[in-house]
């Protein structure tokens, strides 16, 4: 068996000698390089730019403005495009760093020094700079996609459950700006061929990203190639084609050579997605006993003053927990900010650190143990989709995770642990999130020399995808993974699923899997009938694969290499595609992951800094493919939230709305000297109504519920409640509550 077994990730010897290749690291003969001018103001207008002194520069090939690019061929809308505007399109500023022009020259350092050249006048405007200055203004968001989640939903007369519950809670909860900060800076390469355009870039969907650039620059998406093979680090910012890609595009036609772009850390931090302010209002129902009756829940997020991108956090609301009634809404509020963008865990992420700290709350005033209180609100059925949950495993997670953490130890009331001169807490949360899927195709082929490759357009992004669907590729030819190679991450390849929204595992492992699955068969079909074959004339179901042969299940030693059976049928190889259709699943069900987090803080009593020591998380994502990445992507996912419950805000100057800390040497995240231990398991059981393959995506809901976990142990260490992160010492001065 291949599948469940811990293999190391097939490209980490590259990795850790240096041999991998990232986009920055293409070349191509008579390649020039790219540097974008970036705005300096908020808000406003270009009342003239000036760039003689860039264009007389030593090596400049081209500075390109609003006032000389080329027109754009299409609307941003109509390709969904991240923005509502392409770069370049007019003279107005909508937020600090905005691209305001693109220099080219013969090296990078030369194109850096001409852009420092660009000299620009302003006409300044009075920019909204912070969520709190929006909040008058916000309003129900107008949704340029059809939208994932209700914006405005309310079940059984929320309003009037609530007044009529035991117990009433009225909360707010704030989550700040949070950058995906990832070590790989966004580049693109951009190299035309005639009226044909390859694209080297930083990308989490090749095959999403060529109808983008093909219709902005007004040429056939069958003459657009897009190449992304390795990522280093995304968490959803590279989920979208962005304006660097289309200027590197547009440069490298006008120059008539290859243009590099690689934009600058900064840049990476204001041009390339965050995930917004959120403000979240929770009223919480719920009778003595503990059983919830009511949850409403208001939020309203930052947006850009062009168009409105609501965040789901309200997305785990009426989803987690059994409720008799439920109120949504949502409102955004325009802010003259960058555009956000999709962050690991989008929506459920901020949505969860506010449900998941009510529901504490709630315990306590309950005098309900938070696990206890979980449990006896635990949801059997998706209550829109009034569905069953398929493979839910979350009671489980509970006893499992409280099991292995020692919750039995912990004090009933806040402020009663010490060790020493620390106070210590402990916390717990609920982890979910839907399950998405997606159309996804793969190829395997099999080869003449006892070796096989798998071509998915996927790319790894940094999970041990391209390692787990070598593993289901192997399960399904009987190859061993070592004898299996893997091109990915290219629009000549079949279109995968996207590397985000934890699809990856179940949309295109499914895909690899069927692949696999019919290639063996072709191969068992041509054994069974040649007269040479030891397999002759059996029934096929009697014909099993492992080690690089075919065998009879009944006769083991009965059976014949793919080598052997290729060579002598005078075939070079095998190709199978396979297709997965999300439209298969079981219809009966509704899907979701789902999890449970229990964590242990220290804070000291005199400087009030909060150190995570212990973290226990346990999950239930169905059939485990690599138990090694797995764990791997799950401790990622914990130290990942650590940091945006502890430390992380891209906070924004509240006059400017320039953002103070736009680079890795001020925007704070974990270090191993923030992370405690980390004990990850998994409750598995494959769900094969979600997937032939039983796997579904735990990417992101291993991060999901990690911030209230934090939240709720800091309160019950401390006494103090901290409902707008990230947990500062400067917030646990107060007296406890």
């Amino acid at each position: 068996m291949a599948i469940g077994r811990p293999i190391n990730r097939v490209e980490a010897r590259d990795k850790v000698t240096g041999g991998a290749r990232y986009t920055a690291d293409a070349r191509l003969p008579g390649m020039v390089y790219a540097t974008l001018v970036s705005s300096a103001v908020s808000a406003g207008r270009v009342r003239a730019i000036d760039t003689s002194r860039a264009e007389a520069a030593p090596g400049v090939l081209a500075v390109v403005t609003h006032l000389n690019r080329p027109q754009w061929h299409s609307t941003p809308a109509a390709l969904r495009y991240q923005e509502t505007r392409f770069p370049l399109a007019d003279e107005y500023v909508y937020h600090h760093g905005q691209y305001l022009a693109v220099v080219v020259a013969g090296t990078r350092e030369q194109a850096a020094h001409a852009a420092d050249l660009v000299a620009i006048d302003y006409e300044t405007r009075p920019a909204v700079p912070t969520l709190d200055a929006a909040l008058p203004g916000a309003h129900a968001p107008v949704w340029r996609f059809e939208p994932e989640f209700p914006t405005a939903l309310a079940l059984n007369d929320p309003e009037g459950t609530l007044a009529a519950s035991d117990v009433t809670l009225d909360l707010e909860y704030r989550t700040p700006y949070h950058s995906h900060a990832p070590m790989e800076p966004h580049a693109t390469l951009a190299h035309w061929e005639g009226g044909s355009l390859i694209v080297y870039t930083t990308s989490q969907h090749v095959h999403g990203d060529r109808p983008i650039i093909a219709g902005a620059l007004g040429v056939p998406a069958d003459r657009v190639r897009v190449i992304s093979s390795l990522v280093g680090g995304a968490f959803g910012n590279k989920t979208a084609v962005w304006g660097h890609t289309l200027l590197a595009a547009v440069a490298a036609r006008q120059v008539g050579r290859p243009v590099q772009l690689v934009v600058t850390r900064k840049q990476v931090f204001t041009c390339h997605g965050h995930q917004p302010p959120i403000l979240q209002r929770l009223r919480v129902g719920a009778n003595r006993d503990g059983t919830l009756q009511a949850i409403i829940h208001h939020t309203v997020n930052g947006t850009p003053v062009l168009f409105d991108r609501p965040e789901g956090a309200i997305s785990p609301t009426g989803t987690v927990y059994a409720l008799r009634s439920v109120g949504v809404r949502v409102e955004v509020a325009s802010m003259h900010m960058p555009t956000p963008a999709t962050m690991r865990t989008p929506g459920d992420g901020p949505g969860m650190f506010a449900v998941g700290s009510a529901l504490d709350e709630l315990s306590y005033e309950l005098g309900i143990d938070p696990v206890e209180l979980r449990r006896r609100n635990h949801l059997a059925a998706h209550p829109l989709e009034r569905k069953p949950w398929s493979g839910k495993q979350l009671l489980e997670c509970y006893d499992e995770g409280a099991r292995r953490f020692g919750w039995d130890r912990r004090a009933s009331r806040p402020r009663m642990m010490r060790d020493g001169g620390d106070w210590v807490g402990f916390g717990m949360s609920s982890a979910q999130r839907l399950e998405h899927h997606g159309p996804a195709r793969a190829a395997v082929e099999i080869r003449d020399d006892g070796t096989a490759e798998v071509r998915t357009s996927t790319q790894e992004i940094g999970t041990g995808n391209l390692t787990t669907l070598t593993q289901v590729a192997a399960e399904g030819t009987g190859i061993e993974p070592a004898r299996i190679g893997f091109r990915s991450g290219d629009t000549a390849l079949p279109e995968s699923s996207p590397t985000y929204g934890s699809r990856t595992t179940g949309s295109t492992g499914t895909a690899v899997h069927l692949a696999a699955l019919r290639a063996r068969q072709v191969a068992v079909r041509l054994a069974v009938a040649d007269r040479h074959s030891p397999l002759r004339g059996l029934p096929e179901e009697r014909i099993g694969a492992a080690g690089g042969r075919l065998y009879d299940v009944d006769a083991p030693r009965r059976g014949e290499t793919y080598r052997d059976l290729l060579r002598r049928n005078g075939r070079r190889s095998i190709v199978e595609q396979g297709f997965h259709d999300p439209a298969g699943r079981d219809p009966r069900f509704s899907y979701a992951t789902f999890g449970a987090h229990f964590t242990e803080v220290r804070i000291d009593d005199t400087l009030r800094r909060v150190r995570v020591t212990r973290h226990v998380g346990v999950f239930a994502v169905g059939r485990v493919l690599n138990p090694k990445t797995a764990r791997n992507q799950a401790q990622g996912g914990i130290v990942y939230a650590l940091g945006g419950a502890l430390m992380e805000d891209l906070a924004a100057d509240p006059v400017t709305g320039r953002f103070v800390a736009p680079a890795l040497t001020d925007y704070h995240v974990p270090v191993n000297a923030d992370v405690g231990e980390i004990d990850v398991s998994f409750v598995e059981e494959p769900d094969y109504n979600a997937h032939p393959l039983g796997a579904k995506g735990l990417g992101e809901v291993v991060a999901v519920g990690v911030h209230a976990s934090i939240a709720n142990a800091v309160y019950h260490a401390t006494g103090i409640r901290v409902r707008d992160l990230p947990i500062t010492p400067d917030k646990l001065t107060a007296s406890p509550s």
